[in-house]
């Protein structure tokens, strides 16, 4: 059996212990009952691990400030709610987010993490497309990470290790064994990291349930707050994580919700003074997506906000 065919089975499988085959049917997707579930989709209690990356590079217009204080902000409100003490919480922020710091955080919890973890990792960085070209494809893009100065070429980055194309990134993710991965990308063009490129490298968990949040969709710029000291959905995630309780997926579905009503007025003054010129394709009216074929956000539970112990 081909990579290919393997990972399409794998995936009718998942669909399948749901209740629900798709099938592929002249270009169409049909779909068809299946033989009810024999695996168990009871959440797992799994140790719970993050992965923070915050970067903002000297170049980018925003201050390394932004950057930092949006990780930080999202990682204090969502490790007390996931029970994640200091020794499973990781941070990589703008001096300490290089690409070689980033691979060496990845080997560590290459070798750390195993079957009885989960890793979430939350990612605010840039991501840029290979030396401005429109044209490129999703796997072109490119993580921007720090650098004391811009480099003159995408190629000259990603071959020199001071970038790491999304395909890469994306392969890394797999290096490490986690059981679970749940993957937060807050960052433009967030749409270029998407569950299908996860599966486009020959370093793949095929079994492994993986989830992606989104900041914004395809084509829409991540926003910040109005008064531009942290990403919007930054501060919308953080907010609902310190005023929901339930699941992963009710904090989420409200951060969607908060994020896309906050954008409005940000985008609509945003397009009456002009700001939005130096990307006319981009729409500023921000909705933050969620990737969960395996029901992952719905299965992590998140510690009672009486029992988090929230400042």
């Amino acid at each position: 059996m081909s990579g290919s065919t393997r990972r399409i089975s794998t995936r009718l499988a998942r669909l399948c212990t749901r209740g629900l085959c798709v099938l592929p049917a002249a270009g169409l997707f049909a779909a068809a009952l299946c033989p009810s579930p024999a695996v168990s989709q009871e959440p797992r209690n799994l140790e719970n691990h993050i992965l923070g990356i915050g970067n903002c590079p000297p170049w980018n217009p925003q201050s390394p400030e932004v950057c930092k204080h949006s990780l930080e902000k999202v990682v204090k409100s969502l490790a007390p709610r996931l029970d994640t003490g200091p020794d499973q919480t990781h941070l990589l922020i703008n001096e300490g987010a290089s690409a070689p710091a980033l691979k060496r955080k990845a080997t560590e919890l290459a070798n750390r993490l195993g079957s009885d973890d989960r890793l979430i990792i939350y990612a605010n960085l840039p991501l840029g497309r290979p030396d401005d070209d429109a044209a490129a494809d999703d796997s072109g893009y490119v993580l921007e990470l720090w650098a004391g100065a811009k480099p003159e070429t995408t190629a000259e980055a990603i071959s020199g290790g001071t970038w790491i194309s999304a395909p890469a990134f994306a392969a890394m993710i797999h290096t490490i064994p986690a059981a679970e991965v749940i993957l937060i990308l807050d960052t433009n063009n967030s749409h270029a990291v998407d569950l299908h490129l996860l599966d486009q490298h020959s370093v793949d968990m095929k079994n492994r349930p993986e989830a992606l949040v989104s900041s914004s969709g395809a084509g829409q710029t991540a926003n910040y707050s109005a008064d531009r000291t942290i990403s919007l959905f930054a501060k919308h995630l953080a907010l609902a994580l310190r005023e929901t309780d339930g699941t992963l997926l009710d904090v989420m579905t409200v951060a969607v919700n908060g994020t896309r009503q906050a954008a409005i007025p940000i985008c609509a003054k945003l397009k009456e003074t002009g700001s939005q010129s130096r990307t006319e394709a981009a729409d500023c009216n921000q909705v933050p997506e969620i990737q969960d074929p395996d029901a992952l956000l719905s299965r992590t539970m998140l510690l009672p906000l009486s029992e988090s112990q929230l400042n």
